[in-house]
């Protein structure tokens, strides 16, 4: 049996996320002292408001929801299925890895969970999105991109995350939203 192209791009895909992802993992030391040493006004007050998730749930998904409701519903459930799904997996990787933090950021009472650094729950739901967003609000794409790089960038800025938490989130992510993005135009997501 032969593999399509589609599915030799994927597992292509599949070993670059993980060679960068290794990369990311022995750089990790070297990028949290980076951003540790290198704090700026500006990225402070920008990064601090791209990197509360409030605001990720209402430009990545809230906002595309509303555009999209009218003109396509089953993109919404789309958008809030890739949402869901990723916060959940996010969620039970980290109860696995059980990953310190770079830093003793806050505490979460009744929900410890999230205070374990891997997989980066941030990057993992906005680049679940990405495709999604891409393909049904083309036009943004470049804003949706570059919304996505800063949220995960302010993870790492702020010493939320190592700079592998947020690659393998990135990756995951984006696997996440492009499988059910498949599943959704070959109709085995929900009735048609």
């Amino acid at each position: 049996m032969t593999l399509t192209k589609m599915k030799k791009n994927e597992i292509l895909m599949l070993i670059i996320a993980l060679a960068l992802f290794l990369i990311s993992y022995n750089l990790d030391e070297k990028v949290n002292l980076l951003f540790k040493n290198a704090k700026f006004a500006f990225l402070d007050v920008i990064l601090g408001i791209i990197t509360n998730f409030g605001i990720v749930v209402v430009i990545m998904a809230a906002m595309p929801s509303i555009m999209l409701y009218k003109k396509n519903k089953k993109a919404v459930y789309l958008i809030w299925s890739a949402f869901v799904v990723s916060v959940i997996l996010a969620f039970i990787i980290k109860l696995i890895a059980l990953r310190q933090r770079p830093t003793e950021a806050f505490a979460y009472p009744f929900v410890n969970i999230i205070n374990y650094s891997f997989p980066s729950m941030h990057a993992m739901a906005v680049f679940s999105l990405l495709p999604i967003l891409i393909k049904y609000i083309p036009k943004q794409r470049h804003f949706w991109a570059w919304f996505a790089f800063l949220v995960a960038l302010s993870r790492i800025y702020f010493g939320f995350h190592f700079l592998s938490d947020v690659v393998f989130g990135a990756f995951a992510g984006y696997f996440i939203g492009t499988y059910l993005l498949e599943l959704h135009n070959k109709g085995k997501l929900w009735k048609k």
